[in-house]
């Protein structure tokens, strides 16, 4: 047990000491770096500098070259989903054209940048709890940024986005204060068996 007890301070010396040393190398370290920044301040500049573009260089062509840059809706890809649409009354295509009259409703540009919560509440009102459902299938996932879908071009790499589905979107989209529209979208997603 003494010897259990020594062995274990003598690590801890050990550990003391490399770890000592550590820190005074990376002070020196530090400090040359601070002193060839003052002594050469415009030679650090042009590092800074290349390394930023080096960065966005990188994205860019990173982006190019795997096709982002040259996807002409990245939002507009349907997937079909596999919620149970017993009773539905409309058909596949229908729902499919919802899903997109609601993602544009969603991205709406015209005038300004916001939500038309008139054709959202127009296309709830033609949906039964299993028609939503068919929708959410449609809608699938779709790159949201916080706002709406990314932009495109080349400047979308840039934004910060991740595929949300159809509920996602419209909790982010509406909010109480949406009236009308956002009771009948709240109504009709909870009796489709989501929360809101």
């Amino acid at each position: 047990m003494a010897t259990t007890t020594a062995s274990r301070q003598n690590t801890k010396q050990k550990a003391k000491v490399i770890a000592k040393k550590t820190a005074t190398a990376a002070k020196k370290g530090v400090d040359k770096t601070g002193d060839f920044v003052k002594s050469n301040p415009k030679t650090a500049l042009y590092v800074v500098g290349r390394l930023v573009v080096g960065v966005v260089l990188y994205k860019v062509i990173k982006s190019i070259t795997s096709g982002d840059i040259l996807k002409p809706d990245i939002d507009n890809q349907v997937d079909v989903g596999n919620l149970p649409t017993t009773g539905a009354t409309i058909t596949g295509q229908k729902a499919r054209v919802f899903a997109q009259q609601l993602l544009d409703a969603m991205n709406h540009k015209q005038p300004l940048w916001g939500t038309d919560e008139a054709t959202i509440l127009n296309v709830f009102n033609k949906l039964t709890p299993a028609d939503f459902r068919m929708v959410f299938n449609a809608f699938g996932n779709k790159d949201y940024n916080g706002h709406n879908s990314p932009p495109e071009g080349p400047w979308a790499f840039l934004d910060s986005y991740e595929p949300k589905n159809l509920v996602y979107w419209l909790h982010s989209e509406l909010s109480p204060r949406d009236g009308e529209v956002y009771r009948k979208v709240k109504e009709t997603v909870i009796a489709a068996g989501f929360a809101f």
